[in-house]
């Protein structure tokens, strides 16, 4: 130890001379300090940034949460002439949308209920309307069932022939219906892809108990090859188990099967059909396009908002699908009917959108308006009837009548009003109604029918909701 090397400047244990530890121990400490001021300079922009996304965050959702507020600003008192136009609030700018339409709320209206194509969401909607607003429902004797094929007097409801709304199970007949609604009456339907109405049915019906196979696709194969369908509607129009779920959309519709077969211009018979049909029909909505035929539907009709807002219902738990091209083709063959009578109205429909101006922004809105509804009265989901989804109401939406009136079935929503008016229902037949309809807290029962209120407006109480939370 303490012996320097030559030529160097070193102390004892070989370490530099305290000049150069000194500049360097300096040097070393600048270095440091100038390492900590960027650190700083860093962590003081970051912290500024995250206050500012801080601050534009809880901004955006102040905005967001009044502009919820602000665009439920559109009067919706129900008068018999009103102009229909608004216009919504947005972020930072005033988005216009409005339109300008003088017209009177439709009172009379015939529904022809078709299959598996969205029509119990649509019934739904007309029998509410008719409680929201004091219209009566052409309905069958008590109790109904889910089918009636042919209208007929006798099967009607006693003490009532004539009223304002139609829209139960019926193979459509204008001129029975024209004479039990009051006049002024407007007619509508809806259709469905004939394919997926097809698979849709196929599962609903539960066709698989009838023609057993290890898969979905399977048992349809062998539903073809049972019966020598191949001889459907080129032979003959009858077609074993096929009801519902074979051509039913025209079925419905009154298409005369039997003459079209008969038929030796079978291209005339449905050219002449689309005509009469075009004619008999004053609107044709569209599955594919629900929301947007609901609200072509509330321009057409001029209805509000909260007519036409609806719970999901009846969906599929799983959803079958097919593969196969061959077994596509051969739907597709049986359905070839139901395939025109859809690619026709098809076109109708979005020629009949083209003419409604600011259409797609009203269609923005409702949808937002139902998805603010939907999250009010829903606050789960469950299996309910064969085996589809069903929702499980919150504990406000089993107080309010919107809320379960939207997530009543048809047939037990018939069977209540039935029950309520039909001169003929006896105490004994009441008294099974109100035990067997009041034992689902997430529908409808006998004494709400009679007494919960409908005067609260939904969309406003679902819109404070979600404010409040």
């Amino acid at each position: 130890p303490g012996v320097a090397g030559l030529g160097s400047k070193q102390g004892p244990c070989n370490l530099p001379a305290d000049g150069d530890h000194f500049n360097i121990s300096y040097s070393q400490h600048r270095m440091y300090e100038r390492s900590l001021n960027q650190i700083l300079q860093v962590l003081r922009r970051i912290r500024c940034l995250t206050y500012g996304m801080f601050l534009i965050t809880f901004t955006t959702l102040i905005l967001y949460l009044l502009h919820d507020v602000m665009s439920l600003t559109i009067t919706r008192t129900r008068q018999t002439v009103y102009p229909l136009s608004y216009q919504e609030p947005g972020f930072g700018a005033t988005i216009q949308m409005a339109y300008e339409e003088t017209c009177e709320a439709q009172k009379n209206i015939i529904f022809t209920k078709t299959h598996k194509t969205g029509s119990s969401t649509i019934t739904n909607i007309l029998l509410r309307y008719g409680e929201l607003h004091n219209l009566t429902q052409l309905l069958y004797q008590y109790p109904s069932s889910t089918e009636y094929k042919r209208l007929d007097d006798s099967k009607l409801m006693t003490g009532r022939y004539k009223a304002n709304i139609f829209a139960q199970h019926a193979i459509h007949n204008r001129e029975f219906l024209q004479h039990h609604i009051h006049n002024a009456s407007k007619t509508f339907t809806i259709l469905r892809s004939p394919v997926s109405q097809f698979l849709s049915a196929f599962s609903f019906f539960d066709k698989r108990r009838v023609y057993p196979a290890d898969t979905f696709e399977e048992s349809i194969k062998l539903f073809f090859k049972s019966h020598g369908h191949q001889r459907y509607m080129r032979e003959t129009h009858f077609c074993k188990n096929c009801g519902n779920l074979v051509n039913a959309n025209s079925f419905d519709m009154g298409f005369k099967m039997d003459q079209y077969v008969k038929s030796s211009d079978k291209d005339g018979f449905m050219s002449a059909f689309l005509e009469h049909a075009s004619r008999s029909w004053d609107l044709v909505l569209i599955t594919e396009y629900f929301d947007l035929s609901l609200v072509l539907l509330k321009r057409r009709f001029c209805l509000q908002f909260e007519d036409i807002l609806y719970l999901r219902s009846l969906e599929r738990v799983k959803k079958e699908t097919v593969e196969e091209p061959y077994t596509l083709a051969a739907i597709v063959d049986m359905q070839r009917v139901d395939i025109a009578i859809y690619n026709y109205f098809n076109q109708s429909f979005w020629r009949e959108v083209e003419k409604e101006a600011g259409i797609f922004e009203e269609l923005a809105m409702f949808q937002k308006l139902n998805k603010v509804v939907q999250s009010f009265c829903v606050a789960g989901s469950k299996v309910g009837y064969q085996g589809t989804l069903a929702n499980v109401l919150s504990e406000e939406g089993r107080k309010n009548f919107h809320c379960l009136a939207m997530n009543t079935r048809c047939l037990p929503f018939s069977l209540l009003l039935e029950g309520r008016d039909d001169s003929a229902v006896t105490p004994a037949q009441l008294q099974t109604l109100i035990e067997d309809q009041g034992a689902d807290k997430d529908s409808l029962n006998y004494d709400q029918i009679q007494h919960l209120s409908r005067d609260t407006n939904i969309i406003q109480m679902a819109s404070r909701n979600k404010l409040k939370l």
